[in-house]
């Protein structure tokens, strides 16, 4: 069997009228072809089958590649004993986080919500240890911050400042401006609907789920979000965590809080230079 292929030689232009040029030869070549009654297969070009071939290879190593990562990994699991002093150290590495988290609410004065002048926060999960007493796990959980570089808007009221004080360590957190706000919300959100999350890229999902609280828009989560409206709370909870990217350089847990030259805590208005990097 005989195979057409539409050839571009090195020295002819990659133009419209070359290209035409050669289909139609080819076209002709294939009405030939019939008139003598010779098969002739499907005309695919040379690079699309190479690609193809490339892109095969690849996903068979790859699948090897997880297969033997996955094998590699049940048989860690399988020989991983745990010593006796590893569960004392876990213990008491909780306790020690839980104490510090008591000390933290007792030693520092909050500012009472009503002496800050910006009503939205935006809260971001950082690296730490995975030691987490109970409690601080679940004031994260309350705070929707259970995965690292995550980050959720929050209003400023006393609670969420409790809150974010008794797991210090563990976020940074600042008063975002509206260009974060925005790019945010349009590059990386998602919301809930029926249970399921997806891109906001629909007005009509938008006001099926927020329509009943006047939200019908994108241009309107924004605007609830960046003013801290009426109906904040429920536009917040529509939003899913936004996922951050990793920066050059990585959060770490430090003891300091920002001010002291460490990662965590509050920010202030510092947090916007942060979302530029992050978003």
């Amino acid at each position: 069997m005989k195979r057409t292929q539409l050839k571009l030689h090195c020295g002819t232009k990659f133009t419209n009228e070359a290209i035409k040029k050669q289909l139609w030869q080819e076209t002709t070549r294939s009405y030939q072809l019939v008139e003598e009654g010779t098969q002739q297969l499907p005309f695919v070009r040379e690079t699309v089958l190479k690609k193809r071939k490339d892109n095969e290879e690849w996903a068979t190593k790859n699948r090897e590649r997880k297969a033997a990562k996955r094998q590699r990994r049940r048989h860690d699991a399988k020989g991983a004993i745990k010593r006796p002093e590893d569960f004392v150290k876990e213990f008491r590495n909780k306790e020690l986080d839980f104490l510090r988290m008591r000390t933290r609410l007792k030693v520092r004065k909050l500012r009472p919500a009503e002496a800050i002048d910006a009503k939205l926060l935006f809260a971001i999960r950082i690296p730490g240890t995975a030691d987490l007493h109970p409690q601080i796990r679940k004031i994260l959980a309350r705070l929707r911050l259970t995965q690292v570089l995550t980050g959720v808007f929050l209003k400023a009221t006393e609670a969420n400042l409790k809150r974010l004080a008794a797991v210090g360590p563990f976020v940074t957190y600042g008063f975002p401006n509206l260009k974060n706000v925005k790019e945010l919300i349009y590059k990386k959100g998602r919301g809930y609907f029926d249970k399921e999350p997806f891109p906001l890229t629909s007005n009509d999902l938008i006001e099926k789920a927020l329509g009943e609280h006047g939200v019908i828009c994108l241009e309107d989560v924004v605007h609830e979000i960046s003013t801290v409206g009426p109906h904040f709370r429920e536009t917040a909870s529509f939003l899913m965590p936004f996922k951050l990217k990793c920066p050059e350089r990585r959060l770490q847990m430090k003891k300091k809080p920002f001010k002291d030259g460490g990662d965590s805590g509050n920010r202030g208005d510092k947090i916007n230079e942060l979302l530029e990097k992050l978003n």
